[in-house]
């Protein structure tokens, strides 16, 4: 087409038509005018459409990740009421009696041991540190994850400061006094030391004696225990409620695409 405009426009020069000629010049420059826009249109449909390809993968990563949470929140949940119902039964044994001081205590540390609860927030912050996160064109989403992952990080910290005071009142009752037995009671502590220099610490069975300052201090960690461990299920339970929102989101638009 621009090969007839030319020989056109040579023609025209050759047989002095200067107007035909301006028609025919125009012609051929809105020609080209109009080849640049269609290849600019392509460009940007291409380019729209890699956007859109990228933002529904984002999308499908984000709702992987809530599934993991959720399966997490799930086993968090059942290993919390796990120690709730240990330390309950220690309660009742100790109070009973009938059981021994290294029995009390090895069943002790399965009652306190607990999990790190850290979620997946790894595509989110993708998305804020490369500047992708003006791909989510779905308003309602976007705002959604950026309320989710915000009041997220309040309960984590939480979360994380309770298990530390948890961990510290633990820690100081282990190592209180060797006559708690904090240590040479342990079962993998007694196959290192051994039955000759275990004899040779000092042994008292505060287990038998209600008015003891150890029973107390046992007594008083087994509830509190319990009640860290209730408020941990309390701060799953909220973070699995926060998570309501955006997850339902995420699955209508990732089956809708």
């Amino acid at each position: 087409m621009i090969k007839f405009f030319r020989k056109i426009k040579q023609n025209s020069l050759l047989e002095h038509k200067t107007g035909k000629y301006l028609k025919y010049a125009i012609g051929e420059i809105i020609l080209v005018v109009i080849g640049i826009l269609i290849a600019l249109s392509i460009n940007n449909w291409n380019d729209n459409q890699k956007n859109a390809e990228s933002e529904l993968n984002y999308y499908q990563r984000i709702l992987d990740d809530f599934e993991m949470d959720k399966q997490l929140i799930s086993e968090s949940l059942e290993k919390a009421n796990k120690r709730i119902i240990i330390s309950k039964e220690l309660l009742l044994e100790l109070d009973s009696g009938t059981k021994t001081k290294n029995f009390l205590l090895n069943k002790f540390l399965v009652a306190i041991r607990g999990d790190i609860f850290v979620v997946r927030n790894v595509t989110f912050k993708d998305l804020i540190s490369s500047g992708n996160l003006k791909l989510l064109n779905d308003i309602t989403i976007k705002n959604s994850l950026i309320q989710y992952y915000s009041e997220l990080e309040n309960k984590q910290a939480q979360m994380q400061q309770n298990r530390d005071e948890n961990l510290k009142k633990i820690f100081e009752l282990f190592n209180s006094s060797i006559e708690f037995g904090g240590i040479q009671e342990l079962e993998y502590v007694n196959q290192i030391l051994g039955p000759e220099v275990l004899h040779t610490l000092k042994q008292v069975d505060w287990t038998k004696n209600k008015d003891s300052e150890y029973y107390k201090k046992f007594q008083m960690e087994l509830v509190f225990n319990i009640s860290m461990a209730d408020r941990r299920k309390q701060h799953l339970i909220e973070i699995s409620g926060l998570m309501e929102s955006p997850y339902g989101l995420l699955v209508k638009k990732c089956r809708k695409n």
